[in-house]
């Protein structure tokens, strides 16, 4: 099966429950990508840590969140984002992507050509911060002398990055599943 996962902050972190209750299914991910906070979910899954990952998640307080925060004086985001990085490393394996046991890829943006950047190889770590850098936010990463940021800004759903295999099925979370709506 090919899961695709999409940005959406926080509510993002619902695609742990998305990723267990497929395996609870009897299914095989064979390929997985995102874009955001589904590319971080997705190197976590493939770096095999989700359980672990999704212990810490539950234990975290705000109080520790605000830690994880390194502020920064900058128009290109307020949040350095060391912190939190160095947080994630034990979530996130040191491997370069293309020698995961299943493929994967992570969508950023080139922000000044306005180009999607697919990684399906290189540094998982790097991909996923790319990925992750949200504007004005999280500040970008520059890679190979190219500024980055969050993927969503021009795929938000990166169904057409996912490796597929002969007859396999193709799941896709939106991160607009399970959105409120205002009875007024």
């Amino acid at each position: 099966m090919a899961l695709v996962l999409s940005g959406g902050g926080a509510r993002g972190m619902a695609h742990i429950g998305v990723i267990e209750g497929i395996q609870k299914m009897g299914y095989t991910i064979t390929s997985i990508a995102g874009t955001s906070i589904g590319a971080l979910i997705a190197g976590i899954y493939v770096s095999g840590k989700m359980d672990e990952f999704k212990k810490w998640v539950i234990h975290v307080s705000k109080f520790d969140v605000i830690k994880l925060m390194d502020f920064a004086i900058s128009k290109n985001g307020f949040i350095k984002g060391e912190k939190v990085f160095n947080a994630l490393k034990k979530f996130i394996r040191d491997v370069n992507i293309e020698e995961l046991e299943i493929p994967y890829a992570a969508v950023a943006v080139d922000i000044k050509n306005h180009k999607e950047i697919v990684f399906r190889s290189g540094p998982l770590k790097e991909a996923i911060r790319a990925s992750v850098s949200i504007p004005t936010v999280l500040q970008p990463v520059y890679y190979n002398e190219v500024e980055l940021v969050d993927g969503g800004v021009l795929n938000p759903l990166p169904i057409n990055c996912i490796h597929r295999n002969d007859g396999d099925l193709l799941i896709a979370v939106d991160r607009l599943f399970g959105s409120e709506t205002n009875p007024s």
